[in-house]
């Protein structure tokens, strides 16, 4: 016991840093993108759209004059969004900014916090800082959208489903995607109660809008909303996603969802196929990194600003090796180049093997010979092997319910 007091005051020194090194990073952000530097129309759009959302006018048309006149600076988040900017459309452009990146950065470290050791959450903030940067450099939502998806798992882990349910309504009104957080539930009893939860939490997210417009505004709001969603998803150049990458490869110009559909069943397969391990943290924990990395992967409109989600569940699945892997260095070189600005084919690569050991797969033993890598034996391990005493394998206990304590 007294070890483990000495490892945690040891950590705290490291831990602050990094909260500091995340908050000057926001207040970076702001001096570059508002103050010295000229206001970024990703951040005007955010604001400005509370105000047409007010004033009854359509969210998804241009507004050259307000936020920009290139065919991208337009808004395409939910009426729901456009209310929650609220807090940041009412205050000065700086002071606003930095609320908003303050946000993402401290959201994204106190994800990380709750769903891994302290140790662990810390040399996980240090590997997704990267991609943190450029998406605090953007003004974008990338970083709240995926703290929003691990603090929903964190919540079902300690059995908070309605807290579960909001998080995962509040990443869903920025960027649909956030949605597939709802396989979280999967791996969870009671989820029944959750569905009833989760639909009453997003009829409530649908209609908040209403305080400040009214019904029949709102419901031309959804249908230009929906046009400018389906316009998105014809655009089969724009983005950085697997479906794109095989576009280019084969010269085809097949539509994104084939692949999708491929992709979430192949996200999905594990849960079915092994059921028996639904009780283990382990699995859960490397379900939800796997998660993270999809929902980029698969996303057709995915950009540099994004990648922040899929470092997020690179970097947990990088501190966070199965019981049974004897080697950490393989894992963290695969990881690193996922993280270090290749994009698309590493962070693909991270993902075949994150599918693998859902499926049970491990990488037992690497051994260096001359110079070369000589041997990597593969195991496919068909039982939740117990941790070595002496290993350093810091997970949640889990009751006898399947959640983690």
């Amino acid at each position: 016991m007294r070890s483990q007091v000495t490892a945690l005051a040891a950590g705290q020194p490291l831990r602050r840093a990094v909260v500091a090194l995340y908050v000057a990073t926001s207040v970076a952000v702001v001096l570059q993108r508002g103050i010295i530097g000229p206001q970024h129309n990703v951040f005007r759009i955010f604001r400005q759209s509370f105000w047409h959302l007010v004033a009854g006018r359509n969210l998804y048309t241009a507004y050259p004059s307000e936020q920009g006149g290139a065919p991208a600076d337009l808004f395409k988040y939910s009426p729901t969004a456009a209310l929650f900017f609220a807090p940041f459309a009412l205050p000065p452009y700086g002071l606003a900014l930095l609320a908003w990146s303050l946000l993402g950065a401290l959201l994204l470290f106190r994800g990380l916090t709750r769903v891994l050791a302290r140790e662990r959450a810390v040399l996980a903030a240090l590997l997704v800082f990267p991609d943190l940067f450029a998406s605090l450099q953007a003004c974008s939502s990338n970083a709240q959208v995926a703290a929003l998806i691990i603090l929903a798992y964190a919540a079902l882990e300690h059995r908070h489903q309605l807290r579960g349910a909001v998080a995962i309504v509040a990443g869903a009104a920025l960027k649909i995607f956030p949605l597939a957080a709802i396989a979280f539930a999967l791996l969870h009893p009671r989820r029944r109660r959750f569905t009833l939860i989760l639909f009453g939490v997003g009829i409530v997210a649908l209609l908040l809008p209403l305080v400040v417009t009214s019904p029949a505004l709102l419901a031309q709001q959804y249908r230009w909303w929906y046009a400018i969603e389906r316009s998105d998803a014809a655009d089969l150049v724009f983005g950085l996603s697997v479906m794109r990458l095989l576009r280019a490869w084969f010269g085809a110009s097949w539509p994104s969802w084939p692949v999708q559909l491929a992709g979430a069943i192949a996200l999905l397969l594990p849960i079915g196929l092994r059921s028996d391990r639904w009780r283990d943290a382990e699995f859960r924990l490397a379900f939800l990194a796997s998660l993270l990395a999809f929902a980029v992967l698969f996303n057709h409109q995915a950009e540099r600003p994004s990648f922040v989600i899929a470092s997020a569940g690179v970097a947990i699945w990088c501190v966070s090796p199965p019981r049974g892997t004897s080697a950490f260095w393989p894992r963290a070189l695969l990881a690193i180049s996922a993280l270090v600005g290749l994009r698309t084919i590493p962070l693909l690569a991270v993902w075949v093997v994150m599918q693998a050991e859902l499926y049970g797969w491990r990488v037992r033993q690497w051994r260096w010979v001359a110079g070369t890598l000589s041997e990597g034996v593969i195991e496919q391990r068909h039982r939740v092997v117990a941790p070595d005493a002496a290993a350093d394998v810091m997970l949640p206990k889990v009751d006898d319910r399947g959640f983690a304590s």
